[in-house]
């Protein structure tokens, strides 16, 4: 098919050659940078999410720093912390998270947890086995029992219970905090509370002897209920 141009057609043609080439132009222009700033904008993103990424490092590291201070301004026995620790938080499981969980609810029943011994010999790599010693009244102890077995995200069973008939005083419950974390566990993570740290240390001891069986003046019982 053969295309007729007029004379008219073609002088209006050449009048807006110009205009038409800086359409063209001006379109070819948009639309470099559009894919200009597509790349700027993808290039920002990806630095701003490594930025982020290094604040973040940096405000752990903070974190840590400031603990330090802490505990040097506080006069914390670090050697005796890492003594305790090194048995309580092994590399892969957090099991001082479920003894400060023990302390907040020992606060909040008002059954007074006086001290912690570690039975390593009846811990296993899955299992810590804890003797708690600790005095209050039967509503008191009641109230503990009802709280205990999830503390701090963990399940925890109790083997045997010794009390006295008359009162709850020097009450000994014979605990084992297994590892892995329960579906009801939560975050722990968060800012470490120096005196709750300092208060469950004062109350640790590890027995790595083999346990002799204690004669008690008063009945004892295995299970309260």
């Amino acid at each position: 098919m053969k295309l007729n141009f007029s004379y008219s057609d073609n002088r209006i043609l050449r009048h807006n050659f110009p205009l038409l080439v800086s359409l063209i132009t001006l379109l070819l222009i948009s639309t470099l940078l559009v894919y200009f700033n597509f790349t700027q904008y993808q290039a920002k993103r990806v630095k701003i999410t490594a930025l982020n990424s290094e604040l973040e490092s940096y405000n752990k590291k903070k974190s840590l720093i400031d603990f330090k201070n802490n505990v040097v301004d506080t006069e914390f026995d670090l050697d005796t912390a890492n003594l305790v620790l090194s048995q309580l938080i092994p590399p892969q499981e957090d099991y001082f998270s479920v003894l400060a969980a023990l302390e907040i609810i020992s606060a909040k029943t008002n059954f007074i947890i006086t001290s912690y011994n570690i039975i390593v010999e009846n811990s296993t790599a899955g299992k810590l086995a804890v003797l708690v010693e600790g005095e209050g009244d039967a509503s008191t102890f009641l109230e503990f029992l009802k709280e205990y077995n999830f503390s701090g995200g963990r399940l925890i069973t109790i083997d045997k219970i010794d009390y006295s008939q008359d009162a709850f005083k020097d009450t000994k419950i014979n605990i084992n905090v297994y590892s892995g974390k329960t579906d009801s566990s939560r975050d722990n993570s968060g800012d470490v509370d120096l005196e709750l740290m300092r208060t469950i240390l004062a109350k640790v001891q590890i027995d790595i002897k083999e346990q002799v069986p204690v004669a008690n003046d008063y009945p004892t019982k295995s299970n309260p209920f």
